[in-house]
């Protein structure tokens, strides 16, 4: 299957909805999403895609789109999210509409095998936000709408001059030639300070759009303000982008940085968990303590991924789709009248639940094998990482504000169809959680890969001293024949020193 037509459908439904009567918007938009759904489900059933064409080969710019293992959990989030958000209540034709551009939008972005094509979908995320919050009944949602546009504009920033930075490079060791695919600059080697720039650049684009603690305050604003619809696909797919760039960019292209600012990261999002949690206990409003409390999740994800190991980048994946889901799937349930502490589950950590299985293979992984980026700080930011999820579950469980709604939701009562929707985006958490095995199964190889890749990448800049952007040697760094040993040898001769 063509991936282009899994971006096309969803946004010429956006025009047809638009277009069309409003009173058949809500059919109209649950057919396109059912159709993009399917297509996504087959397509990441057939295994590896690609699609590629000419753009502006002079300037290396191209389209490319790819499915792979570390793109189809994002890309099934997306398709599962943006279904169940064009049937939600009280959805209006522009949130349907603005709901499946969104949709298209973040499908092409986490599809994208070319930089200039991530960052320009990336561009797209501020203003379809932006307006689709502002369209929210509370009474704040014009101010929460401003705040998702800056935030997110300032992600786009960011990675604009990261990708820029990167080209240069690119066209520096490769004695003029531009290209922006990211095969060909996983191929460049940075100096340290580059790499420093570009993967400060990259994480903190990735942090803006993932909400991480303390750049957090657009997404509980905006979740609350916005329409159901439009903020299940905030809580949801677009947190899911924020931890895809981090995984398909900061630690394959600048593990170096990633290795250097470990602890640092590490250590915020597990504090942020702790505050997020705390803050979430005290909340009034029911859906901004449901998001501040995927505070707590996300946090320990992002401990998996800065220790570099295997079994933390397993968990990550897991516990974003945690987060995506799991956020989405509490705020329709609050949608269909069901109490907070209910309308969380699927981002409790309790056995049998995925939030577990996630954890689990990252606070193992952070205590057993960080010793190249954590060092002897690991067991301590594992430790950390429990308290965080022991106050998550008590922040959902044990709540001291008052029991309510959103103002989006006021004077809504029981609705049954949101419950079941809501069911239907925390059932697949169940699975995973009561049957990890095949699930894992799938995500282990890119998890793999993605580790191994950065930790070879970070031994050849070492062993050849890299001081300019260089090109990746053709044969392969005798060294670097085993990259963890070579790595541990250059840490034990630096503490020597």
């Amino acid at each position: 299957m063509d991936l282009r037509a899994l971006i096309a459908v969803p946004m010429i439904g956006a025009l047809v909805v638009l277009l069309g009567p409003s009173r058949a918007a809500r059919a109209i938009g649950g057919a396109v999403a059912a159709a993009t759904l399917l297509m996504a489900a087959l397509a990441v059933r057939s295994g590896v895609a690609e699609a590629t064409w000419s753009w502006i080969p002079a300037l290396g710019l191209r389209g490319a789109l790819g499915l792979d293992g570390l793109a189809a959990p994002g890309v099934l989030v997306i398709c599962l999210v943006g279904q169940v958000a064009t049937l939600a209540p009280r959805g209006g034709r522009g949130a349907i509409a603005g709901g499946l551009a969104l949709q298209a939008v973040l499908l092409a972005l986490v599809l994208a095998r070319d930089l200039a094509v991530m960052v320009g979908c990336h561009a797209l995320l501020a203003p379809l936000v932006a307006g689709l919050v502002a369209g929210g009944p509370g009474p704040d949602r014009w101010r929460a709408g401003q705040a998702a546009g800056l935030y997110l504009a300032l992600g786009t920033g960011a990675l604009t001059v990261a990708i820029g930075l990167l080209a240069v490079a690119h066209h520096d060791a490769t004695n003029g030639v531009w290209d922006l695919s990211l095969a060909a600059l996983t191929q460049v080697l940075l100096p340290r300070g580059l790499e420093v720039a570009v993967g400060g650049l990259v994480l903190l684009a990735g942090a803006l759009t993932l909400g991480l603690w303390p750049l957090h305050g657009w997404l509980v604003a905006a979740g609350a303000a916005a329409p159901t619809g439009p903020a299940l696909m905030i809580a949801g797919p677009v947190r899911w982008v924020g931890a895809y760039l981090l995984l398909r960019l900061w630690l394959p292209l600048t593990p170096g940085m990633a290795a250097m600012a470990a602890f640092g990261v590490g250590a915020v999002a597990v504090i942020g968990g702790v505050i997020g949690g705390l803050c979430a206990r005290a909340e009034a409003d029911e859906r901004r303590a449901l998001l501040l409390a995927t505070a707590v999740p996300t946090g320990v994800m992002v401990l998996g991924l800065v220790g570099q190991h295997h079994e933390g980048a397993v968990g990550a994946i897991v516990l974003a789709v945690v987060v995506a889901l799991g956020g989405a799937a509490g705020l329709m349930a609050l949608a269909g009248g069901v109490r907070a502490r209910w309308a969380g589950l699927g981002l409790l950590v309790a056995p049998g639940l995925a939030g577990c299985v996630g954890a689990a293979l990252v606070l193992i992984g952070t205590a057993r094998f960080s010793g190249l980026t954590l060092g002897g700080r690991g067991l301590a930011l594992a430790l950390a990482g429990g308290a965080a999820l022991i106050v998550g579950v008590r922040a959902l469980a044990l709540r001291t504000g008052r029991e309510g709604h959103g103002a989006g939701d006021m004077a809504q009562g029981t609705d049954r169809t949101a419950r079941a929707l809501a069911a239907a985006l925390a059932g697949p958490l169940v699975v995973i959680g009561v049957w990890p095995g095949p699930w894992l199964a799938r995500v282990d190889a890119s998890a793999r890969a993605v580790v191994e890749a950065a930790t070879l990448r970070r031994c050849v800049v070492v062993e050849l001293a890299v001081t300019e952007p260089t090109a990746v040697p053709g044969e392969p760094v005798d060294a670097c024949a085993q990259p963890l040993l070579a790595l541990e040898r250059h840490a034990a001769e630096r503490a020597a020193q």
